[in-house]
């Protein structure tokens, strides 16, 4: 990012540390200084506040804003919470804007309100297969997207609060920036994690053989429950090699107390960090021997930054499982959760990941 003297001004539009880390990972692989501005809305999340925190220290933003959207409670409440920033924003000659989310609708507001060079959707994890597939593709790489197809007249509403509050709905058009590949190279760009492994290649190599369980919320999130996560948990503790340690990377979104005698017992050692696992196992220049878990983007960034030196190995959910997420929505009514677990299980052949049935 040193190439020209000329720093560009980017706007950051986050809500998760994954996503703000892939954004660092765009700015690295175009190679210019840059002036960066972070809206981050991860304030919902505790340890994604604290990820993001220490992320802040590397990236060194010029600015940070902190934007609080309420779950619940009226579209005014809603859309009032960050009408200001467009506002705010409208005249700064941001050369690129970044969205994490496409979910996140005031990302796409303010999107379509800045007169930005670029606009570059970047990874939030393998849910961008889904997403591609049923809401960007359809667009034509336009925004606005709506992630919802019923309910026309709270659709209605909202642009009228919009226009009140003078955001408008311009047609936007935007690049993706994903792991994966898409066939419209033309609006796509490869993210190769090429930051991730400069920093992995600035530390000594941590010699000891370790095998590592990608801690996962899906009992918290009601997709399984406790007892078929914990003969997952036991199978992967049975199946490692006594001379390899056992490490456990908690989810910042799990309940890890709940867990933590049963995983103590299996021989799990937990570990906890204050960024995303990735970019922890490249700042301590950590390599697994074998990574495992459920569908986690962990699993495919692993093979990218090791350079498939590193097993990846996927614990598959079974038909009975899938089946019950077939009538679940997943962020929008144009896909189900079954569609975003099976779009991520189209990819493990090309990345060369290894999958277990374990019914």
């Amino acid at each position: 990012m040193t190439s020209d003297n000329h720093q560009l001004k980017i706007l950051m539009l986050i809500s998760s540390p994954f996503q703000y880390w892939c954004a660092l990972e765009y700015l690295h692989q175009m190679g210019r200084r840059v002036s960066i501005t972070v809206v981050n809305a991860a304030t919902f999340c505790e340890n994604s506040m604290l990820q993001i925190e220490v992320m802040h220290k590397f990236a060194k933003p010029e600015s940070v804003k902190l934007l609080s959207i309420p779950k619940e409670g009226s579209l005014a409440s809603r859309i009032g919470a960050y009408s200001d920033l467009i506002t705010v924003f409208a005249n700064g000659a941001f050369s690129t804007v970044l969205i994490g989310d496409l979910r996140q609708l005031w990302m796409q507001d303010i999107a379509c309100n800045i007169n930005a060079d670029n606009v570059v959707l970047v990874d939030d994890g393998a849910a961008t297969n889904v997403f591609e597939k049923f809401i960007i593709r359809p667009s034509g790489y336009m925004l606005p997207v709506s992630m919802h197809s019923d309910n026309p007249e709270r659709k209605s509403l909202a642009w009228e609060l919009k226009s009140s509050l003078g955001i408008s709905h311009n047609p936007t058009k935007f690049r993706l920036f994903s792991i994966f590949e898409f066939n419209d190279s033309k609006h796509s760009i490869r993210n190769t994690l090429s930051l991730l492994r400069q920093q992995f290649a600035l530390h000594d190599h941590n010699e000891n053989v370790e095998r590592h369980f990608i801690g996962s919320p899906v009992c918290e999130k009601g997709l399984l429950d406790s007892k078929r996560y914990y003969d997952i948990l036991t199978h992967a503790a049975k199946s490692h090699d006594a001379k390899t340690s056992l490490i456990y990377f908690a989810h910042r979104a799990e309940d890890i107390k709940s867990k933590a005698q049963i995983l103590s017992d299996l021989g799990y050692t937990i570990e906890f960090h204050d960024q995303p696992y990735e970019l922890a196992c490249a700042s301590q220049g950590r390599m697994p021997e074998k990574v495992v878990g459920l569908h986690s983007t962990s699993l495919f960034n692993m093979k990218i930054l090791s350079g498939n030196a590193c097993e990846a190995i996927c614990y598959m959910l079974n038909e009975n499982e899938l089946a019950a997420m077939g009538t679940r929505h997943y962020g929008s009514d144009r896909f189900t959760l079954r569609d975003h677990i099976e779009s991520i299980y189209d990819r493990f052949k090309e990345f060369g990941i290894t999958t277990l049935n374990l019914q």
